[in-house]
């Protein structure tokens, strides 16, 4: 049977009070008669009274109601809009700019997002005309539900949905000029703002009021001696309180089951990590690293990569790494004079302006004295089939980059990296399709100046799951005799070639390379019986598909790497290297493993960590998948 679905406004109050403000067209003793049926849930928990306290911004469920019940409820009926194909409606702040809803057998609909304010934004659709139930269902699909819609999820409030219809001839202005105010009473509007304080501190970024007074969240035992270990996440668990009440990014007191203080943390609404930790103790909020503090900490940790030398020089590296610069949610690169924005949790909805603004202030231009141009993506689940604008420029922009002779392209720019030239795309070209990489792994960075040392020795050396080449060019520029790269992807082998060709002036001799379009299992499995190897480069996905054979990292790499032992010349290297979020993998004992099995001695079996502008916490596997090892034969 059909139910109602809506979240509270910011303001604790009784259950009862809300159900009489939200529904005045059921009568109290039906009202009453849901929750003594059990039809009422709070937060997915039983609600076994009316004066039950609902905290802000709490998920209400009121189900196994008549059709005849919800079509008498005024305040969710859209019946009165009418039809058209122009909407304006409101809903909670979402993190796009805008994009494209589907509508199943019909065009789609595109929707902007206009004025943005206290946790609100109105939002602006334009499509085939359809009723204003065609909207509400559009929008709620797409993860946003409109203001007053309570049986999609939407935000609690009374007198119907926040929808008006607008005329194809209205010249009124678009959505940034539509007043809020026409679609929110006063009399409300300040309850269905934030559901969490969100005044900012000039010091720590949150809370200038006292801890005391922000929203709390309790969490089970077990997440608790996480933190208290120094995981940064708040892992969302049944015995924890849901977050998913508070809008994301506002700052939260993580408590224990038994009230005892954790620290602070940033909500991130739905997913996995329910939030993002702040700063850990009982301690003044005030007293933690502000955020200007963090940005400044993170630049002082890449102070050797801002220091420009025109010997090897390096014009790509990570600037902020999330959680492993105390910036959760939130990774800048640095791409020759673009810096690249990376945001992969909603959590840093909290704390990316300033980060950003922070970020230009301490670094105003490039090191080598350019103008920054800043691109913004949102790497972040969406909802339904729709389409979202993820991409947006901060400043600055392809006619800047241009301007700058970077080597600009349809899809990207060139940078360097210790005198090497690799094209990238930082994905302004593809708005609503954000990949976190670019076609450099700078986080191999070190790596590849390790392999440098002993490629000079020269040498015939095998790249597999080569991607877009970086190690074969890095390779042949320092003295390999002979590089093949395998891939499964043309479109990476095309770019490598292209990176070996930018190289040319370098001294890369391209006679010497040999692109392989295929899957490394077989290429190696059909080599002949002697071929061998001075060294190999194994960097593989975590899972592939691979034709007929899917490639799963942890079924699949340790009889690779006996492969690879067994085609290893006498003294020959090999590096292996994996991104897998959870726990190390142990690629050190399966090398072990597979020296031991191919009757092989080891010289030297050293860690290949990713580069110091990726700070690791062994505490956060999650966040910090990197695993690389160095195996040398006797």
């Amino acid at each position: 049977m059909p139910s109602l679905h809506f979240r509270l406004p910011g303001r604790g109050a009784p259950l009862g009070h809300w159900l009489a403000w939200l529904l005045p067209e059921v009568d109290r003793a039906t009202r009453k008669r849901w929750v003594e049926d059990s039809r009422v849930r709070i937060e997915g928990r039983i609600a076994d009274r009316p004066g039950l306290d609902c905290a802000a911004g709490a998920r209400v469920e009121i189900g196994d109601l008549s059709e005849q019940t919800l079509a008498v409820l005024s305040s969710i009926s859209t019946r009165q809009l009418g039809s058209h194909s122009r909407w304006v409606g409101l809903i909670d702040e979402p993190p796009w700019p805008g994009g494209l809803l589907r509508m199943e057998g019909k065009p789609d609909y595109s929707f902007s997002i206009g004025a943005r304010r206290d946790g609100l934004a109105t939002v602006e659709l334009e499509g085939p005309e359809c009723w204003a139930e065609s909207i509400c269902a559009l929008l709620a699909d797409a993860g946003m539900p409109l203001v007053g819609d309570l049986r999609r999820g939407g935000l609690g409030a009374a007198g119907g949905v926040r929808l008006m219809g607008r005329d194809a001839g209205d010249a009124s202005g678009g959505s940034e000029g539509f007043e809020l105010d026409r679609l929110v009473e006063p009399a409300w509007r300040d309850a269905v703002t934030a559901t969490a304080a969100d005044s900012r501190d000039p010091k720590s970024g949150h809370g200038a009021a006292a801890a005391a007074d922000l929203p709390m969240l309790r969490v089970s035992d077990e997440t608790s001696r996480a933190i208290e270990a120094g995981h940064p996440w708040v892992l969302a668990d049944s015995a924890s309180d849901s977050a998913s009440r508070f809008r994301p990014g506002s700052m939260l007191r993580v408590v224990s089951r038994e009230g005892r203080a954790l620290g602070w943390a940033l909500a991130e609404g739905q997913g996995r990590p329910a939030a993002r930790v702040w700063a850990l103790g009982s301690g003044d909020l005030r007293e933690s690293p502000s955020i200007e503090a963090r940005v400044s900490r993170a630049l002082a940790r890449r102070r050797d990569l801002l220091t420009p030398t025109a010997e090897r020089k390096t014009t790509a590296y990570r600037l902020i790494h999330g959680e492993g610069d105390e910036l959760p949610g939130l990774f800048v690169d640095r791409l020759g004079p673009l810096l690249r924005v990376l945001v992969t949790g909603r959590a840093s909805d909290g704390i990316r302006d300033r980060a950003i603004t922070a970020l230009r202030a301490q670094l105003p231009i490039t090191p080598e004295g350019e103008a920054w141009s800043i691109l913004e993506l949102l790497h972040l689940p969406g909802s339904g089939a729709s389409r979202f604008d993820r991409v947006r420029w901060i400043s600055g922009g392809p006619d800047q980059l241009a301007e700058q002779n970077v080597g600009l392209d349809a899809i990207g720019l060139q940078v360097e990296e210790r005198g090497l030239v690799f094209a990238v795309d930082p994905g302004w070209a593809t708005p609503r399709r954000v990949r976190p990489g670019y076609g450099l792994f700078v986080d191999q960075r070190d790596n590849r100046a390790r392999l440098e040392k002993i490629a000079a020795r020269g040498g015939s050396w095998l790249n597999l799951f080569a991607h877009t080449g970086a190690f074969s060019a890095s390779l042949l520029a320092a003295g390999a005799g002979r590089v093949t790269s395998v891939d499964l992807s043309a479109a990476y082998l095309e770019r490598l070639d292209r990176n070996l060709q930018l190289n040319r002036a370098g001294g890369i001799d391209a006679g010497r390379h040999e692109s392989v379009r295929g899957d490394g299992r077989r290429f190696l499995e059909t080599l002949d019986s002697g071929a061998r190897f001075s060294g190999i480069v194994l960097d593989p996905p975590t899972a592939a598909a691979a034709g007929r054979r899917f490639w799963s990292l942890a079924r699949d790499l340790e009889p690779l790497l006996r492969r690879c032992v067994d085609r290893l010349e006498d003294a020959g290297s090999l590096l292996v290297t994996q991104n897998r979020s959870g726990p190390p993998l142990g690629i050190d004992r399966i090398l072990e493993r597979a020296a031991t099995r191919n009757h092989r001695a080891i010289s030297r079996l050293e860690s290949a960590p990713a580069g110091a502008d990726h700070p690791s916490r062994a505490e956060f596997p999650e966040g910090d998948p990197f695993e690389g090892w160095l195996l040398e034969l006797a």
